[in-house]
């Protein structure tokens, strides 16, 4: 086979037993397909192609041989004030094995705050992140947050700040968004990310009430009441999040909720059902969690982010994505929210993005993307 670009990290698909027996964030799919949007010689490493064509006994031995780069796709590897230090000897172990170019896709601090006082990371990280200056011609990271972390806490200086790659991973669809902000066909779609929060929970309240589509990320018991009441369980258990479910509008019965999920509750194991579900029937995107948005736009569909926390804060600033803080729209409807969406900003920066993206590709010896409709 021809030379390849092999890709690890982040699942591009799930197993049927997500969220219930195997816990992970579908969201993260969206960021691990990217390179395979953006090149065409891409090989995953957990397909089993790779061993069958070239016989390649393990992964790094295939990588050694038969590819010019690994990308290594991160998302949120780094979270302040953790002591978990398994995967970063875990990713250490493979990289060692490597001798090929390394390239880091999207990597991102998790944190809630933008404030660095008193920040931690575990050694094992920051001598990951030292490790990482040394193997890769520049590391991408998603905003300036992250690029304050490397710098503060691991003195590792050659950042350069892309954002998330999915954005420029499906460039044809971002153009659509345009034409989408003027049809508004479809039904609006809702994600929401701790719903133990009461501010998300009566998110969640709402759109239960403008009857909004509910996609759903990664949280089990929601997922789990979705399957209690499709299959007409009696005895489905509602999650924590939903138990005050009459705290504004005391009106509604459990029916109504069962009635709800059984009808809009959407989650997905592949971004190719995830992106057509959205062109076929959103007419826009809102809530907190990144990737669902995302997703939304990389299907021709716009969206609204709802800030939360300093990593999506730091995502849809250097982006320049619409997004308002959550607590702007805890009491509106999804009409109202609708009226919130502005892409001028978005457009008007967009190629300065792609350019910024494409030097980051370039830096790397990898091929630049095309911004085609745009």
């Amino acid at each position: 086979m021809s030379m390849a670009i092999a890709v690890a990290g982040c699942r591009r698909e799930l197993p049927p037993e997500f969220p219930l027996e195997y816990p992970e964030n579908s969201g993260n799919m969206i960021h691990a397909n990217a390179p395979f949007e953006m090149f065409d010689n891409c090989v995953y490493r957990l397909d089993s192609q790779w061993r069958s064509l070239t016989g390649a006994s393990t992964f790094a031995e295939f990588v050694n041989r038969h590819c010019t780069h690994l990308v290594f796709t991160m998302a949120n590897t780094l979270k302040l004030g953790s002591d978990d230090a398994s995967p970063f000897v875990r990713l250490r172990g493979l990289l060692d094995q490597i001798d090929k170019p390394v390239v880091i896709f999207g990597l991102g601090v998790q944190s809630q705050t933008d404030d660095l006082t008193g920040a931690t990371l575990p050694a094992e990280a920051i001598s990951l992140m030292r490790y990482l200056q040394d193997r890769c011609a520049v590391i991408g990271v998603r905003g300036d947050t992250t690029r304050r972390v490397l710098e503060q806490i691991c003195g590792v200086t050659n950042t350069k700040v892309v954002g998330c790659p999915s954005l420029f991973s499906r460039p044809a669809e971002l153009a659509r968004v345009r034409r989408a902000l003027k049809d508004g066909s479809g039904r609006p779609a809702f994600c929401g990310t701790k719903f133990r929060q009461p501010l998300e929970a009566r998110l969640l309240r709402n759109a239960i009430r403008d009857d909004v589509f509910l996609v759903e990320p990664s949280n089990r018991r929601n997922h789990q009441f979705y399957v209690d009441v499709s299959r007409g369980h009696p005895k489905s258990r509602l999650p924590p999040f939903l138990k005050d479910y009459r705290a504004d509008h005391p009106e509604w019965t459990r029916s109504r909720l069962e009635n709800y999920y059984q009808r809009r509750y959407r989650l997905f194991r592949d971004t190719k059902s995830w992106y057509r579900f959205n062109h076929e029937s959103v007419s826009f995107t809102y809530g907190s969690r990144f990737h669902v948005n995302m997703a939304s736009v990389l299907s021709g569909k716009p969206a609204l982010w709802l800030t939360h926390d300093a990593r999506t804060r730091e995502l849809t600033d250097f982006l320049h994505l619409p997004a308002v803080p959550i607590e702007t729209v805890q009491d509106m409807g999804a009409g109202e929210i609708r009226s919130l969406l502005d892409y001028d900003d978005f457009f008007d920066h967009i190629g300065g993005l792609f350019d910024n993206f494409n030097e980051y590709l370039a830096a790397n010896g990898l091929p630049s993307v095309k911004r085609v409709g745009i």
